[in-house]
């Protein structure tokens, strides 16, 4: 037993004094060499290094530090190891902390398992560059608490990690001054803070990850200039970001010119709460989302200082405080929005300009609206708006315009019309071609479908026009009446929309009482009855006669037209004018309108010319001795 106790002293007298040797030469010039020849015959040609210092208690640094193992070798310019007080635990060394620093691997990230093979309490990178897989990294720096790797394809190892790089540069995208202060784990990671600058914009806040996807917290975005539509964005990191950011709990953009959907903003100022961006405007729970900005073009339009707030709530948009300056005028509104549908509680806009004269200045109006079926505004006031068309024949204008609406329906079904509600339309000013009017009103109001044209007046400018009607279009055979009275009225611009075998143009005096079916065409033709009272004055009429053009003043009084049930009977009615000898007769049933008449029959001299109204022909024939010479006494009794 004695022996034993001798022996067991002496293995421990003899321990004590290597680690005695071992202790003194960290702190001799033998150090190095000491180290290099013990590595030498460990790890033979995997480590190498040019210098070994010490601290005390346990931290070591190395210089020049090359580890070769299978594939490319490791060179780093300083190596720093802080040992644990117990370095070897579980089969494996353990590290309190190591430090990598300096090191560029231009032919990418290396795939040495070495890291993996120790128990590591804090793991930092300092100074590293590298390239791989198109992504190009400099000045990259990473410190992480207890990395752990789960595959050998992982390029971060999980934990507590702090990030920065002068630069990453993916694909021709520039991503500067990174840094991050993140919890990266296999799930639910957190972003505890994140900064970094891409075309000129500021980015920096929070994030974090839920099993649907990442939320965004307190992310700010300021002065980004994107001057590409972010819809077809091809920045690399763009898709991975829709792919997998699934909520913005908070986000702010700030000072930035962006182009999304075709629409451009300038100086946007942007500001959103709680959306969830795997759902759809219509499937949002208490989301916020308010904007304003210098300007925004959209569908050919310039929004000058547009704003606006919007609540969104599932099948529901709330918009408050819309207000913009557009074509030269001002709009304000707010309402709600559900899907297909539109309802407005006020609508106010002022000293709207708009001109037709290109094409470009149709744009707007040619907007897609098939989506939306109804529409509802419960108070609109248009002031001071004017309307010009000069693209089109004929030219129209609206000058000095004001409407006011209470209570609307608008659209139904997908249908245009004042299904409910009032409204009264006034202008200063307004024309059609050559005809002008001046001071014009029209009221009418609605309920359910049954629309009152309660008054219209429109002056001209050697008469008026004016009307009042009823049009139950809800109902399915849509019964309508309507009384009509004119003084005064140009045709001038008739032959727009009438194709004649001639042309003419006079002052019409009118008095129309009317009423029928407009459920469809059959009804139409089965139901229409009335009469219309016609007189024409300073007319001229223009034909083509024996290859002539002839020119013939004219008038017409006491033309008839009566309807009864669809069958329309034009009683034979006189033109009169110097030298003019013209007739104006027909009658129509509208069950088959390709079998009635009307026609003008005019004689000059021992000519004959009809004019078939309702197929656009003419035909001529000369007169018999007798025919002609009845036609030249009564124009010599005329004169």
């Amino acid at each position: 037993m004695k022996k034993l106790l001798a022996l067991g002293m002496g293995l421990i007298a003899l321990l004590l004094v290597l680690i005695l040797a071992t202790f003194g030469l960290m702190h001799t010039r033998y150090l190095t060499p000491s180290a290099q020849w013990l590595t030498d015959h460990l790890w033979p040609g995997e480590l190498t290094f040019t210098r070994l210092e010490y601290d005390y208690p346990r931290h070591f640094r190395l210089h020049d530090v090359t580890l070769d193992q299978d594939e490319k070798p490791l060179h780093f310019q300083q190596v720093d190891v802080w040992l644990s007080a117990r370095p070897w635990q579980d089969d494996k060394w353990v590290i309190d902390s190591l430090l990598l620093d300096g090191a560029n691997f231009s032919a990418g990230l290396p795939s040495h398992p070495f890291l993996s093979e120790l128990k590591l309490n804090q793991l930092a990178l300092h100074n590293i560059d590298f390239a791989m897989d198109g992504l190009i990294a400099r000045g990259f720096d990473l410190q992480i608490k207890n990395p752990s790797w789960h595959s050998a394809t992982q390029l971060l190892p999980y934990g507590e990690l702090q990030l920065s790089a002068e630069q990453f540069y993916w694909h021709s995208e520039a991503i500067d001054n990174v840094l991050v202060d993140a919890d990266y784990q296999p799930a639910d990671s957190t972003v505890y803070g994140a900064s970094f600058i891409w075309r000129g914009g500021q980015f920096s806040g929070q994030a974090e990850q839920y099993p649907q996807g990442w939320s965004l917290v307190n992310v700010t975005i300021n002065q980004l200039n994107l001057d590409q539509d972010l819809t077809q964005l091809t920045a690399p990191w763009w898709p991975l970001l829709r792919s997998h950011v699934a909520r913005i709990n908070s986000l702010d953009i700030l000072n930035s010119n962006l182009r999304v959907a075709g629409s451009e903003m300038a100086n946007l100022a942007l500001s959103a709460e709680n959306l969830q961006l795997d759902h759809t405007w219509w499937q949002q729970q208490q989301g916020y989302l308010s904007l304003n900005a210098d300007s925004m073009t959209s569908h050919g339009l310039q929004w000058v200082e547009p704003s606006v707030k919007l609540d969104f709530e599932p099948d529901k948009i709330q918009i408050s405080d819309f207000a913009s300056e557009v074509l030269q005028g001002s709009l304000q509104l707010s309402g709600e929005l559900t899907p297909g549908q539109v309802h407005l509680h006020h609508l106010t806009a002022r000293g709207l300009k708009w001109f037709g004269e290109q094409d470009s200045d149709w744009h707007w109006l040619s907007m897609d609206l098939s989506n939306w079926h109804a529409l509802q505004i419960d108070q609109f006031d248009l002031h001071n708006l004017q309307l010009i068309q000069l693209r089109h024949t004929p030219a129209w204008q609206l000058t000095g315009l004001n409407a006011e609406g209470r209570d609307t329906e608008l659209m139904r079904d997908g249908k245009w019309g004042l299904w409910q509600g009032s409204a009264i339309i006034s202008a200063n000013n307004a024309s059609i071609g050559s005809v002008l009017s001046s001071q014009g009103i029209i009221e009418m109001h609605s309920d359910n479908g049954r629309w009152w044209l309660d008054r219209a007046f429109l002056p001209l400018e050697k008469g008026y026009i004016d009307a009042n009607a009823e049009w139950h279009f809800a109902a399915d055979s849509a019964p309508w009446k309507v009384a009509l009275h004119t003084d005064g009225l140009p045709l001038t611009e008739l032959h727009q929309w009438l194709t004649l075998p001639f042309r003419f143009d006079a002052l019409a005096d009118l008095d129309l009482n009317a009423e029928g079916l407009a459920g469809d065409y059959s009804m139409l033709a089965h139901s229409l009855t009335g009469e219309l009272q016609l007189g024409l004055r300073h007319g001229v009429l223009t034909t083509q006669q024996n290859q002539q053009l002839v020119v013939q003043p004219f008038t017409l009084d006491g033309l008839t037209i009566s309807a009864d049930r669809g069958r329309l009977q034009l009683n034979a009615a006189p033109l009169a004018g110097p030298g003019l000898d013209a007739r104006l007769q027909g009658n129509i049933d509208l069950v088959a309108p390709q079998q009635g008449t009307l026609e003008l029959q005019s004689r000059q001299g021992c000519q004959q010319t009809r004019f078939d109204l309702l197929r656009n022909q003419q035909a001529e024939e000369t007169l018999s001795a007798k025919a002609c010479a009845d036609t030249l006494s009564r124009e010599r009794a005329r004169e």
